[in-house]
Parts: C-alpha cells; sequence; structure tokens
C-alpha cells in the first residue's frame, strides 16, 4: 500500500515548474461540473498515465503498468480514458499555447503579427468495425488487408511552434471542410499560411471577412500564372464543403495577388512556386517578404515528422472513434509541452529554438513526468540550414511476404498448397 501511495505521488508532480497542469486540470473538472468519484486512477493520473504512454511511444497498457507503477486493470484504464472528455483535453491543449503565446510571442520577430500555419496529414487506426466506417480504407486496399486511414487537420503557430487546435476527419473528407471547422481560432490580423489545397475563391472570401490574411500556394487549376494581382469571380458551382448558405453569403469578386518565387536551394523538388496573397501592399509586403513568410509552413510539415516519425504517431491504439479523438489531442499536448520545454531552454541557453534538440527534450519531458530530475541543459544542435539528404535508409528490411489478401485466406491457401506438396 505505501509503495501505491508513492507511486500516486509521483505521478502527481508538475512537469514544468512553470505549468501548473493540475490546478488547471481541476479548474476545468470544476467549471465542466464533471465528477469523479475517489478511485485508484482519478482525472491527474489517468492524464499523466495517458502521457506518460506516448513519451514512451505510444507502448501497450501492459508496459504501463510498469512506467507507472501502479498495478491497473487494462479495462479500468480504457474507461478510466474514456471519461476525460474530449472538449477538457483540447482546453489544455489552447490552454499552452495560450502560455506559450504570452511567453515567448515576441519569437515572430520578423513581421509582428500572429501566422497559423494549416495543414493535413494521415494516420492509420485499428481495423474495427466503428473506426472502418468512420475513416475508411485508402483506395486500391483490399478489405481485411490494409487498415482504416484518418486525416488530422492541425493548426500551429509559427511564433511559438505550439498547435492552437486540431481536428481529426475521415481520410477522404476535403481538407478544406476540416479547414473551415478551425475558423473559430482564427482572430482579425491574423496571416494563415497553406498549401494549394486551401486555395479557394470560397475559402480566401471567407478569410477575408473574418479580417484574416490569406498567404497559400496557387492552386494547380488556375491556369493563369502571371503574376500580380488578379481580380477571382465567384465560380457557379457549391463547394461540396459549404451550405448553400454560406455559398450566398460570398461576394461576386476578390483582388488575389500573385507572388512568384524561385526555389534554388537543394532537395526540393519544386523549382518554382506561385504565391497567393490578400497581403496587397507592395511596399509592406515586397515579394521577398512574402517568400519567407510562405517558407515558415514547412514547421507544420517538420512537426508532423516529430509526430508521426519520433513519437510514433503514424499508428494509433484505440479502438473507438472518440478514443482516436482523445489520443491525437493527447498527441498533441505532449507536443506542446515538449515544444514548451525547448523554448525554455532556448532562452535559458540564449540559442535559437530551432537547434534545440526535439528528442532530447522529449525525453527531458518523460523524466520529469516520471518523477526524476532529468538533465535541463538540453542538448544544441548544429546549425544544419540548407543540408540536403537523401532519402534512403541504409538497414536491410526484413524479407516477409506482403499480405494481399485477407489474412485467413492466406493460411488457407498456404494450408492447401502445402497439402498438394506432400
Amino acid at each position: 500500500m505505501a509503495a501505491m501511495f508513492h507511486a500516486l505521488a509521483r505521478l502527481k508532480r508538475e512537469p514544468l515548474a512553470d505549468l501548473p497542469i493540475a490546478g488547471h486540470l481541476n479548474q476545468l473538472l470544476a467549471e465542466s461540473g464533471q465528477l469523479w468519484r475517489d478511485r485508484l486512477l482519478p482525472p491527474l493520473v489517468t492524464l499523466r498515465l495517458f502521457l506518460i504512454q506516448i513519451l514512451n511511444g505510444n507502448c501497450s497498457i501492459a508496459a504501463l503498468r510498469q512506467l507507472g507503477g501502479i498495478d491497473f486493470a487494462p479495462s479500468s484504464y480504457c474507461e478510466a480514458r474514456g471519461r476525460l472528455s474530449l472538449q477538457l483535453l483540447q482546453s489544455l491543449l489552447q490552454w499552452m499555447h495560450t502560455l506559450a503565446e504570452g511567453s515567448f510571442g515576441h519569437a515572430a520577430g520578423m513581421i509582428g503579427t500572429r501566422v497559423l500555419i494549416a495543414d493535413g496529414s494521415g494516420y492509420s487506426v485499428p481495423d474495427t468495425p466503428a473506426l472502418h466506417a468512420h475513416f475508411h480504407l485508402p483506395r486500391g486496399v483490399k478489405e481485411g488487408v490494409g487498415y482504416p486511414m484518418g486525416k488530422l487537420i492541425g493548426l500551429l503557430d509559427a511564433a511559438t511552434g505550439l498547435f492552437v487546435s486540431l481536428l481529426a476527419v475521415p481520410l477522404f473528407q476535403h481538407d478544406l471542410r476540416g479547414v473551415f471547422a478551425l475558423h473559430p481560432m482564427l482572430r482579425a490580423g491574423d496571416i494563415l499560411l497553406g498549401d494549394r489545397a486551401f486555395c479557394s475563391f470560397a475559402h480566401v472570401a471567407l478569410l477575408n471577412a473574418k479580417g484574416v490574411f490569406a498567404c497559400l500556394r496557387l492552386h494547380q487549376r488556375r491556369k493563369n500564372l502571371s503574376s500580380g494581382v488578379q481580380r477571382w469571380k465567384k465560380p457557379s458551382i457549391l463547394p461540396a464543403w459549404m451550405t448553400p448558405e454560406q455559398f450566398e453569403c460570398l461576394p461576386d469578386q476578390i483582388d488575389v495577388r500573385l507572388v512568384r518565387h524561385a526555389i534554388v536551394q537543394k532537395g526540393y523538388r519544386t523549382r518554382q512556386v506561385l504565391i497567393a496573397t490578400t497581403l496587397m501592399d507592395p511596399t509592406q509586403w515586397p515579394d521577398a517578404t512574402i517568400a519567407r513568410l510562405y517558407g515558415l509552413r514547412w514547421q507544420i510539415e517538420t512537426c508532423f515528422n516529430h509526430l508521426k516519425t519520433t513519437m510514433k504517431m503514424n499508428r494509433l491504439r484505440c479502438q473507438t472513434v472518440d478514443g482516436v479523438m482523445k489520443e491525437l489531442a493527447i498527441y498533441l499536448a505532449v507536443y506542446n509541452l515538449v515544444r514548451l520545454m525547448m523554448l525554455n531552454a532556448a532562452a535559458r541557453q540564449h540559442v535559437n529554438v530551432a537547434r534545440v534538440s526535439f528528442i532530447d527534450a522529449l525525453r527531458l519531458l518523460l523524466a520529469r513526468i516520471l518523477g526524476l530530475t532529468g538533465v535541463p541543459h538540453l542538448i544544441i544542435n548544429p546549425d544544419r540550414t540548407g543540408r540536403h539528404q537523401l532519402r534512403v535508409i541504409r538497414g536491410r528490411l526484413k524479407q516477409y511476404d506482403l499480405l494481399n489478401k485477407p489474412r485467413r485466406e492466406a493460411e488457407q491457401e498456404k494450408a492447401e498448397k502445402g497439402g498438394e506438396n506432400a
């Protein structure tokens, strides 16, 4: 019993001295009116166990028992996670961003206004009937062979590198339908960066109505490639992601400025990029500044790489739609915590945050949550600006055949062939 109390006390410690998660979580629970009985896995302990699980590469619940030091049944932990509301987890995500914005918002430097980046990325989920029906299989994948896939639409603050919000949508839902749901997070005067999937008349017009500036890569269907100011006319066909009422409120035409940017750096497939922007003043926003601004969009690609490769978010474990949403919210919450550690280390060690090691900050966060001191002085990577490496691996993969039909059919076929050979 003493060991149990010690483990619970260790799990209740704050991972960051200046980030009172416990107090804020209790406040959110009180505001929501959600009541928890006094049990082995209260909200704070459940949240910490969830964080530890993600920090260890989304390990199994059996491994989490040892890491957390609490002997609980897997079903009890799953039920406790189910009692954590998605709204509460998303509120934690936004709260961390607000704290970082107040402390590190000056990092925007170049332009002095808030720049947000929108993008989507895929992930796979278990092949359960509920997830199969909601997320769907990728095109060309047979039933019983591949796994359903979903899409995460994220909104990232370019100044702090923290996620503001997220949305999980089915694989074949258009990105614009998802990013429109994130529009309430935008404020007048913000600049939204995005790739060509977000560049459409309707989306730019909606951003104009909110007083938000757009800086997007020009969609490939627009054939007029000359630079300068263009006037786009309202399309005659209703976009699939809009309601007729929203479409009716759009203006008949909008003015958009096109900026051509040449890319000469090695490792980039695209040699020329056309940027569509509503930052119309060429004196305040010259072409070179627009090009540098759009270049910030690559930050979110790096973030998704950290999430999917380093933190193993490419394959989720939860077997319900609600569970998948919470798992994604915790992944982004962990990412934000790591990013806060990187920002603190950059200020303390007087370096650019881009040079602070993400994996070292991840390990320090895990040590803090486990009740260890860790090494606060994080590893500083060399300046690798302009580095180009081939995207190949040296280690040979094991020579297993790929499954190209349902497992039971493959086993039966192999058994039949074995009988013929005998």
